[in-house]
């Protein structure tokens, strides 16, 4: 692996456990959870403070995260955000209302259209900031 791999690796990972910890101390708002130059590094590798703050807040009060997954999502996008749109925002978000319901089906399986238009758009980088796992 390379260097570069490896420093956003780590500094993505500190970050998240800063997240953690700050969210703990009742930072609990993308606001309030990072500082300085971190909303810049997120953004470089295509993911923004609301993302990296649900992550962590899921992680604080629900227990149902790990991080190696965060990880691995993020590196799916940092990867498609740098090769693929070379490092170009998306321009618009996605709305709510664009996103297939949950009860809709492909094959019989509940909530599959839905998951796909939300994979695409994570990719995107055009997720709407009030969809998680929703």
């Amino acid at each position: 692996m390379s260097t570069e791999h490896n420093e956003w690796q780590s500094q993505f990972r500190d970050l998240f456990f800063k997240g953690v910890e700050r969210h703990e101390a009742g930072r609990q708002s993308p606001e309030t959870m990072f500082e300085g130059d971190e909303p810049a590094f997120l953004e470089s590798i295509g993911c923004s403070t609301q993302e990296m703050f649900d992550f962590c807040d899921d992680y604080v009060r629900w227990g149902d995260v790990v991080y190696e997954h965060v990880e691995e999502l993020q590196a799916v996008r940092r990867d498609y955000f740098l090769n693929d749109l070379k490092s170009q925002p998306a321009t618009r978000r996605m709305e709510m209302e664009e996103f297939p319901a949950k009860t809709d089906e492909i094959a019989g399986i509940a909530w599959l259209p839905r998951l796909i238009v939300k994979a695409r758009a994570k990719l995107e980088g055009a997720l709407p900031a009030d969809l998680m796992y929703g």
